[in-house]
């Protein structure tokens, strides 16, 4: 699978994931659903490739080799076989745009490794500069809410509220929150994420926008399970109180008094949000009394067509591609061309005819011989009439055989990019030709003139035709 595949889907699927979350999330819905939405967005888009990951895992029932044919060969024009040649026959063509996209990709996710690690250096830096605070207690909320322990409870001296902690869940409050009045609705906050599982599923909710951190989309995800969580628990947590009106006034009192402070993101679920236009948001979704209800029937259809369409569109749009997987050259550089075509041949010589499977390519010996796309070994080992021969299986089905190889440098099981080097060129079979490259394409259990497969490009200015 290329870069360019992985993130021309991803923009396309995380992109119709968040405009359909968007529709059945529009405001007046409550909280706790609209968060479910969103969550099902972000579980929706990973889907399909853990479909492809699955789908690897099976066993292949195409992953045989090409089956064998009596191999008979032409006579091959002779081939100077100097140094120069050999030099040039060497030289390594990559595939310029794949590689930079990859490399983009690998970049990208290694700077959010860094963020997140940075985000959590800041934390642990938070929290070892807290001071553990006795006069406040969270007990009243833990046993509401049935919780297993009673969080305990900092002081840091500025920012915003938060809970942190897996094991030993901490609320960490501002050192401007004194007393048990000013801190009851904060704590009742915080208890009911810990009631929700919040303290688990954020990291995980928020990790989208870190695989797919090239779509924008994926942020927008992220952007609303964030507000939407914080929501849904100001939601809970007002119902469990008996008083909105004194919840949302203690959310504003809360911001007022850590806006001046500027905020720096944690790897937490903090009781204000960084984006202050949000607070607006949540205090309107707060008193708001007239919300509708939920459009479940609406929203497991979504559910239930976006498990059925993220492996069928995966694979829809798999076959779309097979006329653009190749993205290299059998040959490059090097001084090569057809010396026995695919088809029926006749020597002249010998008045014989035969029908040859696949194109005989003459070049130098040792000439580099280049995978044209991602595929998967299926077979690299000396056969009596094709000699070193390597069979790889492409990712639309197809197969692939090059042979009369004079070494070859992959293995069976190996899976490999376009532009891994396969082999070196050679007359390694019972083969009265001068060096050169048996070529043969294998398609629904029949074989193809590789110089009519769309896209495949065997030399610079060969034969290819469409």
């Amino acid at each position: 699978m290329s870069a360019v595949w992985f993130i021309g889907f991803s923009l396309v699927w995380t992109g119709l994931l968040a405009g359909g979350a968007h529709l059945l999330s529009r405001e007046p819905v409550p909280a706790r659903f609209a968060h479910t939405i969103w969550r099902g967005a972000a579980f929706l888009s990973v889907v399909p490739w853990v479909f492809a990951g699955l789908y690897a895992l099976l066993p292949d029932p195409d992953a045989t080799p090409i089956p064998d044919l009596p191999y008979v060969s032409g006579a091959a024009d002779a081939f100077g076989n100097n140094a120069a040649m050999q030099a040039a026959a060497e030289t390594v063509s990559l595939p310029i745009v794949g590689w930079i996209l990859g490399g983009l990709l690998l970049t990208g996710w290694l700077f959010r490794l860094g963020m997140n690690a940075l985000c959590q250096l800041r934390l642990q830096r938070i929290k070892a500069n807290a001071v553990e605070n006795t006069s406040l207690s969270a007990q009243r909320w833990a046993d509401t809410l049935n919780l297993n322990s009673t969080p305990q409870i900092a002081t840091i001296p500025n920012g915003s509220p938060f809970l942190a902690g897996i094991q030993r869940r901490t609320i960490y409050l501002p050192e401007t929150v004194t007393s048990q009045a000013d801190a009851d609705i904060i704590l009742a906050h915080e208890c009911t994420h810990v009631a929700r599982g919040d303290l688990v599923t954020r990291p995980i909710e928020r990790f989208i926008a870190d695989i797919f951190w090239f779509s924008p989309f994926a942020w927008m995800m992220r952007r609303q399970l964030d507000y939407w969580r914080e929501a849904a628990c100001d939601e809970q947590t007002a119902s469990l109180t008996g008083d909105s009106v004194a919840y949302a006034r203690a959310l504003a009192n809360t911001a007022r008094a850590t806006r001046p402070i500027p905020f720096k993101p944690l790897p937490v679920a903090a009781f204000i949000l960084p984006r202050q236009e949000t607070l607006k948001k949540r205090l309107t979704q707060l008193l708001e009394h007239d919300a509708q209800k939920p459009r479940r029937s609406m929203a497991i259809m979504a559910l239930v067509a976006g498990l059925l369409l993220a492996p069928l569109s995966l694979a829809q749009t798999s076959s779309l591609t097979g006329s653009s997987i190749f993205t290299h050259a059998v040959f490059v550089d090097a001084k090569v061309w057809v010396s026995a075509p695919f088809g029926d041949s006749y020597d002249k010589k010998a008045d014989n005819k035969w029908w040859h499977a696949g194109v005989d390519i003459a070049a130098a010996k040792f000439t580099p011989v280049y995978s044209p796309a991602d595929a998967k070994v299926l077979m690299a080992k000396k056969k009596d009439e094709y000699g070193y021969t390597v069979d790889i299986l492409l990712e639309d089905g197809r197969k692939m055989r090059f042979s009369q190889l004079e070494k070859y440098t992959v293995k069976k099981g190996d899976v490999i990019k376009a532009g891994t080097i396969i082999g070196k060129v050679g007359a390694s079979g019972k083969s009265k030709m001068r060096p050169h490259l048996h070529l043969e394409v294998y398609k629904d259990g029949e074989h193809v003139n590789p110089t009519k497969v769309k896209g495949l490009t065997l030399f610079e200015e060969c034969c290819n035709e469409d």
